[in-house]
């Protein structure tokens, strides 16, 4: 993921271990059967904006990412019962 950040940004290592929890919590919730590159990259890209921003917890990060890309709004407390958000 890092790859994708600009070059002369550096995150220490707390960030960057975030940044990984976040993403891997995200991945495993892709199916096996999906093609995931694109949306690997989408979460990576959204992951760091949100770092940028000043957020450093990773489920933070990841419930972050996953309700920008599904298109939610609102936060995690006024999601609905039915809705899923990746383990």
């Amino acid at each position: 993921m890092l790859h994708l950040a600009e070059p002369q940004r550096v995150y220490p290592p707390e960030t960057t271990a975030a940044m990984t929890a976040a993403f891997d919590r995200l991945c495993a919730s892709i199916p096996k059967s999906v093609n995931g590159d694109d949306l690997r990259r989408q979460l990576a890209l959204i992951i760091l904006r949100h770092v940028d921003r000043g957020v450093q917890d990773p489920k933070r990060l990841s419930e972050m990412a996953f309700r920008e890309l599904a298109g939610l709004s609102g936060s995690a407390s006024e999601r609905s019962p039915n809705e899923r958000v990746p383990a």
